[in-house]
């Protein structure tokens, strides 16, 4: 080998020592923080003036009153009831609100029904077969999305969602 090619090897083993010692080698600190508390330059918050405050109160004081509560009646009085047709996302029967949920298809073909009672606002699904009664309704399955309840002489078609 030539002295030219042992020196360039020898130079570059000494940047790479300089380059290890200077990341991996410390020989101080490089941060000094110190979080002793008695050392920190705390300031107190600005307080408002007693004129500023009642000022604010009153201003922001009709926001603090509660809101009265007004109850509605909810559902269908019982004309109302009888008064539904045509095609509807949800039916009010006695306390209950029905809300058509899915149709399966199986070899016995089924409706699940969402069944809440609206005074109570308990709900539950019920699984319904074809030509089952409802709450006085004849349930028939018509298509995936829709089905039929028949109460003379209300003819309601129960849909999944409204079209668009």
């Amino acid at each position: 080998m030539s002295k030219l090619t042992i020196g360039v090897i020898a130079v570059c083993i000494l940047l790479l020592i300089s380059d290890f010692t200077g990341r991996f080698i410390q020989t101080s600190p490089h941060a000094q923080n110190n979080f002793d508390t008695s050392n920190n330059n705390t300031q107190p918050l600005p307080l408002l003036s007693s004129n500023a405050h009642k000022e604010l109160t009153t201003l922001f004081s009709r926001y603090a009153k509660p809101a009265k509560s007004v109850q509605t009646e909810q559902g269908l009085t019982a004309a109302q009831q009888a008064e539904q047709q045509g095609e509807l996302l949800s039916l009010f029967a006695g306390d209950l609100e029905l809300k058509l949920k899915a149709v399966i298809f199986a070899p016995t073909p089924y409706a699940l029904i969402e069944q809440k009672n609206i005074k109570t606002q308990q709900t539950t699904l019920v699984k319904y077969l074809n030509e089952q009664s409802i709450q006085g309704y004849t349930l028939t399955i018509m298509t995936n999305t829709q089905v039929a309840l028949n109460k003379a002489p209300q003819h309601i078609t129960l849909v999944m969602y409204q079209r668009g």
